[in-house]
């Protein structure tokens, strides 16, 4: 069961116990990051592309950490 704590998009804190659903849920923070990178290069909004790359960003780091998949 996932914590009940609320965690920044851009944090790479585990939101779930080690596996494969906290790999998924890394891999959809990840997603959703680039997505806002994208939409943000598109409409020239330079915040919404920093905090998609921190989202990116924390999504990998914390696919590192986890040895799931």
């Amino acid at each position: 069961m996932a914590d009940r704590h609320d965690h920044p998009d851009d944090s790479n804190a585990p939101r779930h116990n080690p596996g494969i659903t906290e790999e998924t849920s890394a891999a959809g923070q990840r997603f959703k990051g680039k997505v806002k990178e994208e939409v943000g290069d598109a409409f020239d909004d330079e915040s919404m592309e920093e905090k998609g790359a921190g989202e990116n960003a924390a999504g990998k780091d914390r696919q590192k950490k986890n040895d799931a998949v």
